[in-house]
Parts: C-alpha cells; sequence; structure tokens
C-alpha cells in the first residue's frame, strides 16, 4: 500500500514522494497535511486552479521502499512538525501534555509519535542510541546538558538546525519560558553542555 504526494524541492523541481504505509503509516499521516498545503501552493496556476497529475520530467522518490536515509528523513521531519507543534506550552515539572511539560517529558512525547519509546528521565535517555560527537550533529538528534549540579545531565532538548554548526539550533522546554527553540551560540548552553544521542 502506498501514499503519494506531488512537492517541490528546493531547485524547484517537482518531486514524486512515494511511502511505503505498511511500514510508515503514522509518520506519513503526520507529514501529509504539511506535504499537501506545500503541494497546493506550489502548484496553483494563474487561474487558481491546482495540478496533481505528474509531468514530463519529474523526479520521483521514494520513501519507506527501503532507504535507511529515507526513512530517517521522513521520521524526522514528522518529530520536529510534532516539536514544534508544543511552542508555548508552559513547562511543569512531570508534565507531560499540552497543559505542560518539562524537559525529559518533552521529548518522550515527541518521540512517541514517531514510535521511539524513550526512558521518562533525561539522564536514563541519554543512555538510548548512540552516542554523537557535537560537530556531527543531525536534526532530530538528543542533546543533553547539565544545568545543575555540575556533571550531572538533568536537561534535554532536540536538535532542530544544524545550518550554522557555531549555532546549532534546539527545541526544548525551559523551565523559565516552556517550549522554545535556542541555540548552543548562547555561552550559557555552550558550558552545560554534556552529550548527544541520535535514537532515529
Amino acid at each position: 500500500m502506498r501514499g503519494i504526494q506531488y512537492i517541490y524541492d528546493n531547485q524547484g523541481n517537482r518531486v514524486k514522494v512515494v511511502v511505503d504505509l505498511r511500514r510508515y503509516e503514522k509518520e506519513f499521516a503526520i507529514f501529509l497535511d504539511q506535504l499537501s498545503r506545500q503541494e497546493n501552493s506550489s502548484n496553483a496556476s494563474s487561474n487558481g486552479t491546482t495540478n496533481s497529475n505528474p509531468v514530463h520530467g519529474d523526479v520521483i522518490t521514494h520513501i519507506g521502499g527501503g532507504s535507511a536515509a529515507n526513512a530517517r528523513t521522513l521520521k524526522v521531519k514528522a518529530l520536529l512538525q510534532t516539536a514544534f507543534s508544543y511552542a508555548g506550552v508552559p513547562y511543569r515539572t512531570g508534565g507531560t501534555t499540552r497543559s505542560g511539560m518539562d524537559c525529559s517529558g518533552f521529548t518522550q512525547t515527541s518521540f512517541k509519535t514517531i514510535g521511539v519509546n524513550l526512558p521518562r528521565v533525561s539522564r536514563d535517555q541519554a543512555t538510548v542510541g548512540k552516542s554523537v560527537s557535537a560537530n556531527g550533529l543531525q536534526v532530530g538528534d538528543l542533546m543533553f546538558f547539565a544545568t545543575g549540579t555540575p556533571g550531572r545531565i538533568n536537561h534535554v532538548g532536540i536538535v532542530s538546525d544544524t545550518s550554522n554548526p557555531q549555532g546549532i539550533k534546539f527545541i526544548h522546554a525551559s523551565s523559565s519560558r516552556g517550549i522554545m527553540e535556542t541555540t548552543m551560540a548562547i555561552d550559557y548552553w555552550k558550558r552545560a553542555y554534556m552529550t548527544s544521542r541520535r535514537v532515529v
């Protein structure tokens, strides 16, 4: 069973995305609305109609057909869409819902939507997956910090943007501002940083 969408890449090429729904139904369902909006916006003609039929020269990309890289890309897009949907949710110790979340509750809840079950607290989450160096971070990785006792992990966030290696961005549950995106360009986070893990 396949799901098909037509989107545009960064070079303006029309891309046919084919997703194996037997393996990635949940991720595709999360991502589908975003893709549909992009398709409708990009394909609208001057008379306001939309053409969703393939045209000669279309680039065809199969996602979920066996490529681990493509499968990860789809999962990470779904993960970040969910994570950013919580922006502004207030901080609440022990919280895991939109009424309030703490840092590890936020990461646990976000990853659960793509089928990844993380432990409840940040120091235990730091034992899952594989270790990633600070200069090898990718979007979707987990970053861990010691913001209390030196050397003791007590905070976690999700890498959201790696376009600036000196200012990697991550989304997390700030104890003072709730769910928000921040940057490693801030000295506080540079000093508090401990390690990173890749679980997708």
